[in-house]
């Protein structure tokens, strides 16, 4: 049984009835080969705080064989309700605790931006502050969506371009180096998450010393790294939840309704089964009619949604954690 040694997070309850363990466990370190040490920078908003912890430390669970102590952190300069300045407070590690350790490892999440220069972002400066750190003292910092964005312009001084229209559903990837450990046990096609307005010029990537390593033409690079895998770069979304794509449709929807955008949402694609367009297309019709929202708990989704990037997601995961732990064997 995988286990993830934590001191209790109230939000990880659901993945103890998925199978995952999560412990206090110093004493169970001897039932396990390898041990590692990761950090896990939050920096979503509070209404994806909770569901962001699950869907990584799910992943971090990808090995049995490694007991996987997480250290969950976020920055001060995001704006917090008092609840989860207390949750915060009572339930994650100081910054400056992160700094005192040895990690294996970071992953930084994405964030939720509200201005088209991330470096304008209140988390802009103790954001590059952390990247810096983990640069000196971590084997490897795995970054997602928009974290990748920002270490990109950080390190790379690029860009990232605002597309036509967004990338958004669940893609088929050409894997472009399948020998790279990262991609180790991966098909061909395999299918994984997008959900980003924003590129990232892959002609102007592959002028630096990072690889592509999987990519769709249409939704953009799904996963590049340097050769030694210190930089872990998602633009894609490997960790997300089954229905995360269904939360950003009705949030889309709420945009519409709100004017902040002019037509109603497409659907995400290669995401909602056959059996669920109807449906949907009849909640459609009553918005439109009513001009009021759904209410989309009305409908069970869990069986009208297709998830085909979950096991494609715990090998990504696997394969960053045995790199780890090579990495930590060679400082022994």
């Amino acid at each position: 049984m995988p286990i993830v040694a934590h001191p209790k997070l109230p939000s990880l309850s659901k993945l103890k009835k998925e199978g995952l363990m999560i412990a206090d466990a110093p004493s169970l370190a001897k039932d396990f080969d390898q041990e590692l040490h990761i950090g896990l920078l939050n920096l979503m908003p509070d209404a994806a705080l909770r569901a962001t912890e699950r869907q990584f430390i799910r992943l971090l669970g990808s090995d049995a064989s490694i007991l996987v102590h997480v250290y969950p952190t976020t920055v001060g300069s995001l704006k917090r309700g008092e609840e989860f300045q207390d949750y915060i407070a009572k339930n994650y590690n100081d910054i400056s605790t992160i700094y005192a350790s040895k990690l294996d490892g970071l992953i930084i999440s994405g964030a939720n931006p509200s201005k088209p220069d991330m470096t304008n972002e209140p988390f802009w400066t103790p954001l590059v502050e952390v990247m810096d750190w983990a640069m000196e003292n971590t084997n490897s910092i795995l970054c997602s969506c928009l974290a990748t964005h920002a270490l990109m312009k950080y390190y790379f001084n690029i860009d990232r371009e605002l597309r036509n229209q967004k990338s958004w559903g669940v893609f088929p990837h050409t894997i472009d180096n399948p020998s790279n450990p990262l991609m180790s046990g991966l098909d061909d096609g395999f299918m994984g998450p997008h959900s980003h307005f924003y590129d990232l010029p892959l002609k102007q990537i592959l002028e630096t010393d990072l690889e592509i390593l999987a990519y769709n033409s249409q939704a953009g690079f799904f996963l590049a790294s340097t050769k030694d895998a210190k930089l872990v770069l998602y633009q894609g979304h490997p960790e997300y939840d089954a229905i995360s794509l269904l939360k950003e449709y009705q949030r889309e929807i709420t945009n519409f309704l709100s004017g902040l955008r002019p037509d109603y949402p497409s659907f995400p694609e290669n995401y909602f089964s056959q059996e669920a367009i109807p449906i949907l297309e009849n909640i459609q019709k009553k918005i439109l009619l009513s001009r009021e929202q759904s209410n989309f708990q009305e409908v069970d989704f869990s069986d009208l949604v297709k998830v085909e990037w979950s096991h494609p997601g715990k090998i990504l995961y696997k394969n960053w954690l045995n790199i780890l732990v090579k990495e930590k064997e060679k400082e022994l």
